[in-house]
């Protein structure tokens, strides 16, 4: 978690020619995510496609006219970053993982509305990576026993890249659509409403 804080500070260092100059708002995101299936470390599908809460505040550093750097500290669920390597002797019926997400992302804005006090950027496109760390699973089978200990995974922390897309009703609420995709080919849908503080 240091090396992640200390790179975006050194991004924001290096994208600004007067660090007092930028300007800094707060925003919190609440939505859902869609996940694929869960794998096996054999690559055997075990879960199907889940929904799960997507949720966390972030800051957005306004770099220049056009861009902006994002970061958020997200709590979802049921992201399928973590392969099973140990899979317990009975029929699963549905898995939760609990991740802690950290993304960063350029976004550029565009579609320019003309206010009185300042222009208003209508549209946002967003490209970025994330680190993922699971560090909670609660895991059912088909009789709805819990067998979460008996569960084991092979992988706990993720690299994702993603790809979003803001748009803005008014200068404070927004709705963002963003995909995820690991190194390793798992993806995560997530559609979250945003309101900027």
């Amino acid at each position: 978690m240091k090396r992640i804080f200390a790179l975006l500070l050194l991004l924001f260092i290096l994208n600004s020619n007067d660090l007092n100059a930028q300007r800094f708002k707060a925003f919190a995101a609440l939505g859902a995510n869609l996940t694929g299936d869960y794998l096996t470390d054999s690559g055997n599908s075990q879960v199907g496609t889940r929904l799960g809460l997507n949720a966390g505040p972030g800051v957005a550093a306004v770099l220049g006219r056009r861009w902006e750097l994002h970061t958020e500290m997200l709590y979802s669920q049921n992201g399928h970053y973590a392969v099973i390597r140990a899979v317990p002797p009975v029929a699963l019926n549905k898995i939760t993982l609990h991740y802690v997400e950290v993304p960063v992302a350029f976004a550029y804005r565009f579609n320019i509305k003309k206010e009185a006090e300042a222009d208003f950027y209508k549209r946002h496109i967003s490209f970025g990576a994330t680190y993922a760390r699971l560090y909670e699973h609660k895991v059912l089978d088909v009789e709805g026993a819990d067998v979460s200990d008996e569960l084991r995974f092979d992988r706990e922390n993720a690299l994702l890249f993603n790809l979003g897309a803001t748009s803005f009703f008014t200068e404070s609420l927004a709705l963002h659509a963003r995909g995820t995709l690991s190194v390793l080919g798992e993806w995560t849908m997530a559609v979250r409403g945003v309101f900027w503080l």
